[in-house]
């Protein structure tokens, strides 16, 4: 089941899973759970006391964050609307898809998130700057 946010092209995933004594499995499948092929997978882990991941947007890259576990804040912003969701659930992961702006915060002390990326790493397809971002995000339809 899929279920949406305020933000536009992004959306939480439920993650399929499995319980039973000993203990849980989630999983997410290509083709069935996920709204693109994988092309890059990568984990936050460790993130200091105070610190920020993301802090930027995306022209190609899709992404679907997962927190594997503890969790962080996710502040989102299409251009238009501005959301802050909590990440901490593994059994539900964010899809972020293109021309959203993103910052993770607030990490637990224990925190580890992994990234499902759509596309390989390109730095060229970042939008770093949050005033090229409104620019470009505006003209989008």
């Amino acid at each position: 089941m899929i279920v949406g946010l305020q933000t536009r092209n992004c959306r939480w995933i439920d993650v399929r899973g499995a319980v039973d004594e000993r203990g849980r499995l989630n999983f997410l499948e290509a083709g069935r759970d996920l709204p693109f092929q994988p092309k890059r997978l990568f984990w936050l882990h460790h993130i200091a006391s105070g610190q920020w991941r993301g802090r930027h947007g995306h022209r190609r890259s899709e992404l679907v964050f997962v927190p594997l576990h503890g969790g962080c804040h996710v502040h989102l912003d299409d251009g238009r609307t501005k959301e802050t969701v909590i990440l901490d659930d593994p059994a539900r992961a964010l899809f972020v898809g293109t021309w959203v702006w993103h910052e993770l915060t607030d990490f637990a002390a224990d925190a580890a998130i992994m990234v499902i990326a759509s596309t390989l790493y390109e730095d060229a397809e970042y939008l770093r700057d949050y005033d090229v971002f409104l620019r470009e995000a505006a003209s989008r339809p």
